[in-house]
């Protein structure tokens, strides 16, 4: 039989899908059995009795442990391990009864691949595209849709309709095996940096006698084959620089202010981290800045002047200008109102960093470095635009934090949601039970699962502009973060690194973290009714809900549910002027209407914040509250008003819907006189003028 020249095409091209689709499906099946590590394929020969003992033991002692039921993203590490035996679980529990750490870390490291003599690359390219996470039906309409915009894609003839459905169904599949393949490596990255820090920075194996003491009475060696002589061991050599490669195992240069002489920790090579951490000491405050941060950060040592800090400063930076050093000593030690002089050193990380590797930690990464690099204990780390309203020893004496060694603050509380697929990725981070049973490396709990990221896939959970931390309870914590940054599977789906902080102690399996339980706060003044109801048709006698509209995000303590602890974006009302057309934003008349002129309008918009009141919003930020009657109350506890100083301004509300329910109703602070004449004196510290410059 004789075809058509386009038929003869049609087939072709026919059975050239066919062998992609076959080639896709073997690809995904390797995939598949790469990446889900399942205890239950390999065939357990531990004698009944002895297993139903064991598991009686590990039920009670480590709750969700399966003997044959592994994490669906289980170490690739794990199957290297295992792979030649007849018994997994008997030989981890070999494991668990025999194996000191110093043996299971050696036992791991030998099982590790390495890639150009690096175990975990910070430059490795992943190939990351959030339209390869979207659903069949979507990934076919954009596909068509893309394929008939673009002249490139068309053929002269067209294309049968169900050979595109079948090329695009090839692209699909390959993208979600390339997504399977990806998420494994950032799972398996980040996993070599815990082991490593459990092994060698912290050498934590309490949890080892725990495990022996458990399976003390349990005789299983004389029916489970001893395979410790089978195991590939090795001593580690220079693992530190494998694992960490953009580490150049030197200190940063630490540089008194008051003295100008710099010095270097002395630290031993090859076990940098291990000795860097023993010789943490001391409270201090730590910020990062670089020369665009100048006036921000003199703006803040003339504020902790004021509040008689008497902790010693560190300012990590990469680059900084001498004249900035000059300016900054100035500002912490020249004559000012008479306050206290600051003892500020400034840390030079970029001895420290492999030069190839600095770029990594470009913007919100330079936070990383200064929580890593600083040399203090306990930590108070602030943004530069960091406003703090308490003497600053008072946060170390907060009850969470010294509950904890930690204590973080909640964002706006705003109705933003993440996609699932960004759930699914950050779950897939976290340990898993050979982990723990391995290594003690805790599974998260539902301290971690009820952090609205997780229990409502909200996108902004934690403000960072103050941070309090331990650095000997957390040290691992900032190793964590710098790896996290790397990847931009994970910093796309996250903004700066805010939710660093948290999410890296939750994967490292240290739920030990406390946040305090306001979200944040808008303070300022009460609008008044009657800007409220402009361009209400009917517009309600009384509102149940107050509003404050602010620039502002601002801290309230959980302990008394009225200190103001500290805000962000500085003292000035509106810190985005050089961006704002003030003539725009002054005709919207939506809010601010007592400011009758343009250029009282002006002065607002760059005059200090005044501090009258504070809006807690309601913990409930969206959805479920009752209607109220009269259909005037907010719906949601923030009004984002874009159109108010280039987009900062966010307006919060005491209450949503009918305000009847717990969750629906928030907290309304009003300060008394000699509260507000204290924030006024605050605000005349920081908004102070200064000439520094000679």
């Amino acid at each position: 039989m004789f075809y058509s020249k386009r038929r003869k095409v049609y087939l072709l091209k026919h059975w050239i899908l066919i062998c992609l689709l076959l080639w896709t499906t073997l690809s995904l099946y390797y995939v598949y059995t790469c990446s889900n590590f399942n205890l239950a394929q390999l065939k357990d020969l531990i004698p009944s009795e002895v297993s139903d003992q064991i598991a009686a033991i590990l039920d009670a002692h480590y709750p969700g442990f399966d003997l044959h039921q592994a994490n669906t993203t289980e170490s690739s590490v794990y199957r290297k391990m295992f792979k030649n035996t007849d018994s997994v679980a008997g030989e981890i529990l070999q494991i668990m009864k025999n194996y000191n750490l110093e043996e299971r870390c050696e036992l791991y490291f030998a099982n590790v691949e390495t890639e150009n003599g690096v175990i975990v690359d910070p430059a490795h390219d992943f190939q990351y595209n959030k339209f390869d996470y979207v659903a069949w039906d979507e990934y076919l309409r954009e596909s068509l849709r893309m394929l008939k915009e673009d002249p490139e894609e068309n053929t002269e003839e067209e294309e049968e309709e169900d050979v595109l459905e079948e090329q695009i169904r090839v692209k699909f599949e390959h993208a979600k095996a390339k997504i399977v393949a990806e998420e494994q490596l950032l799972h398996d990255y980040l996993l070599h940096v815990k082991i490593f820090n459990k092994c060698y920075v912290d050498r934590d194996d309490g949890f080892i006698e725990k495990q022996k003491s458990l399976l003390q009475g349990i005789n299983f060696n004389a029916r489970v084959p001893y395979f410790k002589s089978r195991f590939a061991r090795s001593k580690p050599t220079g693992l530190e620089s494998k694992v960490f490669p953009w580490l150049t195992q030197k200190s940063p240069d630490y540089e008194p202010l008051l003295t100008g002489t710099t010095t270097k920790l002395i630290i031993e090579q090859n076990n940098f981290l291990h000795d860097f951490k023993s010789k943490l000491s001391g409270k201090g405050i730590v910020l990062t800045i670089s020369d665009s941060h100048l006036d921000d950060c003199i703006r803040l040592i003339h504020l902790l002047r004021f509040l008689e800090n008497t902790l010693p400063i560190q300012i990590i930076y990469t680059e900084l200008s001498e004249s900035s050093k000059h300016q900054i000593k100035q500002a912490s030690t020249a004559e000012f109102h008479g306050y206290v002089q600051q003892n500020i050193i400034l840390v030079n990380v970029t001895p420290a960093i492999d030069e190839h590797y600095l770029h990594k930690f470009d913007k919100f990464g330079n936070k990383i470095l200064a929580v890593l690099f600083n040399s203090f204990e306990e930590v108070i780390l602030l943004d530069a635009d960091t406003v703090v309203t308490q003497t600053p020893l008072k946060f170390f004496q907060l009850r969470k934090y010294t509950k904890s060694g930690t204590l973080f603050y909640h964002d706006r509380n705003t109705a933003e949601y993440r996609p699932g697929h960004d759930i699914d990725m950050f779950l897939k981070l976290m340990n898993t039970n050979m982990d723990a049973q391995l290594f003690g490396l805790e599974k998260i709990t539902d301290k971690t699962m009820t952090i609205p990221l997780f229990k409502h896939r909200i996108s902004h959970v934690m403000e960072s502009g103050l941070v309090v931390f331990n650095r000997a309870r957390h040290f691992s914590q900032a190793l964590i973060m710098a790896n996290m940054y790397f990847f931009e599977p994970i910093t796309d789906r996250i903004y700066g690194d805010k939710e660093l902080f948290w999410l890296a102690l939750s994967i490292m399996g240290d739920e030990s973290f406390e946040f305090n339980a306001h979200p944040a706060a808008a303070i300022g003044q009460i609008t008044p009714y009657e800007e409220r109801v402009k361009g209400m048709e009917s517009p309600p006698g009384t509102f149940i809900s107050e509003e404050v509209c602010s620039n502002h995000p601002a801290h309230i303590n959980d302990e008394d549910n009225h200190t103001l602890l500290w805000f962000n974006s500085g003292f000035k009302f509106c810190n985005q002027l050089d961006k704002v057309d003030l003539e725009e934003e002054f005709d919207r008349h939506d809010r601010f209407t007592r400011l009758a002129t343009l250029e009282q309008f002006r002065a607002f918009w760059g005059g200090k914040l005044v501090i009258a009141s504070a809006v807690v919003p309601p913990q409930n930020n969206a959805g479920g509250q009752d209607t109220d009657p009269t259909g005037t109350e907010p719906r949601e506890s923030w009004r984002h008003m874009k159109q108010y100083c280039g987009g900062y301004t966010w307006c919060a509300y005491s209450s949503i819907g009918s305000g009847q329910k717990p969750d629906d109703r928030g907290l309304v602070i009003r300060y008394t006189a000699r509260e507000r004449l204290y924030f006024e004196k605050l605000g005349e510290i920081w908004m102070s003028s200064y000439d520094y410059s000679t």
